[in-house]
């Protein structure tokens, strides 16, 4: 195979794999911060304070954490197909029966079984693409897939507002109970379609070539047997979970999704102080992940050798800047609202890269190993930034200190992970010559 045919084969696998892995991703990153929106009628209808809602919509990370690990490694023995479509139909039917929920005690459970339910999700897929597209490539294909999150976002937000406003009182009910069941069902048929048309290696992709299966499974297989012999000897799941860089790409991810879930879940009630309607609530809380979606593609073609720390320090301290002005301007609405979108964009353009940087210095289980604990770790940042942001705003009475705090916390993960320049100087070069096998 030439290179063209080799650059075709793997083009060939991200138009039948992407788009789809983006589908299911959109609606879990809707399922999870739907509460943001629902929060605008359902806290005073079960009697939520700030403090109960930033526990309530953070708790759901405390569910996920411990059985992201576990999650991946029943994927790594059951295949993606099988997994995936497990996790989705789970966490759909939980997001259904969130529309019951009668006070702060229901409240917390559900959004505790949310994040059991939703567990090993993502890292799975991450994971699941390390099967299909080498590590020189894996940055710019993560970037593609990563796209679904802001679009989620940006795609959620005025959905959601919509329902919330449109559905309310039909058949006697309030929107917001509306909003769960109307978006929990997506989740529940998808698993069923994704059962049917993933597969877990291009070995048994019948829409390749034989030629074409042959050589994107051989490099994929030399590429793991060449990350395997530089591997730590011993216990892959010991030495991973204790690797420094884990340590380190962890201890940032924890810092930045302080900032990201602290501002998602809160973002429509800080634009609502701004005296706009719900449904303008909507159409703002979208426009800086639009933004933020442009930024991830366009930051993510300065990766084109993978993933490099700069790539992730450089957007996570525009950030931070955007995030303190952001709170220090907060009673100027225009003022602020540029601001909160240039912190989004900071966020946002971080992630592609963040997210390979598991997968550039481990693979096979080890990398599933890796992400499924950077992610599951890191994700309590999702617990600490909105239960911070509900105390500080109850605490204060405005979300200025509250906002500003997130640009804090983010500059400490960027300064953190500046301790991984030196490891790339020790990783081998990726290489995508030919296997003996192709």
């Amino acid at each position: 195979m030439s290179a063209l045919d080799e650059a075709a084969v793997l083009r060939k696998a991200a138009i039948r794999i992407i788009p789809f892995l983006f589908l299911l991703y959109i609606v879990s990153f809707i399922d999870r911060t739907n509460v943001g929106f629902a929060a605008l009628s359902m806290n005073h209808d079960i009697g939520l304070t700030p403090k109960m809602f930033g526990l309530g919509a953070g708790i759901f990370f405390i569910g996920m954490c411990p059985f992201e690990v576990p999650s991946n490694l029943m994927m790594v023995r059951y295949g993606a197909r099988r997994w995936l479509a497990r996790i989705m139909l789970v966490w759909g039917c939980v997001t259904l029966a969130t529309s019951l929920i009668v006070g702060p005690h229901s409240f917390y459970v559900m959004r505790f079984l949310l994040g059991i339910s939703e567990a090993g999700f993502f890292p799975g897929v991450l994971f699941y693409l390390t099967f299909w597209f080498p590590r020189e490539f894996r940055t710019r294909i993560v970037a593609n897939f990563m796209i679904s999150l802001p679009l989620a976002a940006a795609i959620g937000a005025p959905v959601s507002s919509f329902v919330l406003e449109a559905s309310n009182g039909v058949l006697g009910l309030p929107g917001w109970r509306w909003l769960f069941i109307i978006e929990g069902l997506p989740a529940v048929i998808l698993a069923v379609v994704a059962f049917r048309v993933l597969q877990d290696k291009p070995s048994e992709a019948k829409w390749l070539l034989p030629t074409e299966r042959a050589w994107l499974q051989g490099v994929i297989d030399q590429e793991h047997r060449e990350d395997a012999a530089n591997r730590h000897t011993g216990s892959v799941v010991l030495s991973t979970l204790t690797d420094w860089r884990t340590l380190v790409i962890t201890f940032t991810g924890i810092c930045f999704v302080i900032g990201f879930y602290g501002a998602g879940f809160w973002l429509p009630q800080i634009i609502k102080t701004f005296h706009v309607s719900t449904l303008e609530v909507g159409l703002l809380v979208a426009l800086p992940n639009v933004l933020g979606a442009i930024a991830m593609l366009v930051w993510a073609r300065q990766s084109k050798g993978g993933a490099r720390v700069s790539h992730v320090v450089i957007p996570l301290t525009v950030s931070c800047v955007a995030f303190l002005a952001a709170g220090y301007f907060l009673n100027s609405p225009v003022i602020a609202m540029a601001a909160i979108c240039v912190a989004m964009i900071g966020l946002y353009a971080s992630f592609p890269a963040y997210w390979s940087l598991p997968t550039t210095f481990f693979s096979g289980s080890a990398a599933a190993v890796a992400l499924a604990f950077v992610n599951a770790i890191s994700n309590l940042g999702g617990f600490f930034g909105p239960t911070i942001m509900g105390w500080l705003k109850q605490t204060t009475g405005s979300f200025q200190v509250a906002t500003a705090m997130l640009g804090v916390f983010i500059f400490i993960g960027a300064v953190a992970l500046l301790a991984l320049i030196p490891a790339f100087r020790h990783r081998p070069s990726p290489s995508l010559s030919r296997p003996a096998t192709a």
